[in-house]
């Protein structure tokens, strides 16, 4: 019997930032076992649903090819990390109230599961970061999982160069350009193509 994948799990943002360039990104396991498997969370589609920024920015979302691939890998905390997730997500959210960060409830609530279950999440947002390092939950950036994937075979160092010029055409980088630049640099070890 094969060991369980090594789950990471991605935020609304870095799935919408990740998936239109890497298709299917959550169907494919990578890595040698125990395999890489990335997920989101359920709420990820409703949070698409009620915003309507969101379905005018990302209107491909809701094509059936991506649809499926998300119905594949929806993480749910079950069993006893249910109430544990939920009380972690209520910490958190009292966390950034106090400090007036803006945090969607449902990028909060993969940082709530990514704490109780030891998990990587995927996320750019600033304050989506501060939250993790102030709690200690493993926070990757979606250069560290495109350099992750590149390492692992999933994905080419020219596929990793093509999302990045995406990004850049459609204005959402991951950080600032300079910011962005470096740290593409410092990762892949080569100059940044954008």
């Amino acid at each position: 019997m094969s060991p369980a994948p090594r789950v990471i799990l991605l935020d609304s943002c870095a799935y919408f930032r990740l998936a239109r360039s890497i298709h299917p990104l959550l169907a494919e396991s990578f890595g040698t076992p125990p395999r890489y498997s990335l997920f989101v969370l359920a709420v990820l589609d409703d949070e698409y649903l009620t915003s309507s920024r969101l379905r005018n920015k990302f209107e491909w979302v809701n094509e059936k090819r991506y649809v499926e691939d998300r119905r594949k890998k929806r993480y749910a905390s079950k069993g006893k990390w249910a109430p544990k997730a939920d009380t972690a997500f209520s910490f958190l959210a009292g966390y950034v109230k106090h400090h007036g960060l803006l945090v969607a409830p449902e990028d909060l609530k993969a940082l709530a599961v990514g704490f109780v279950r030891d998990i990587p999440v995927v996320t750019d947002d600033r304050n989506c970061r501060q939250v993790a390092d102030a709690h200690g939950i493993r926070c990757w950036g979606t250069l560290d999982l495109l350099k992750l994937m590149v390492d692992c075979g999933r994905i080419t160092v020219g596929k990793a160069r093509e999302v990045l010029l995406y990004w850049d055409h459609e204005n959402d980088l991951p950080m600032a350009k300079p910011e962005t630049r470096k740290r593409y640099a410092d990762l892949f070890g080569e100059h940044c193509p954008i």
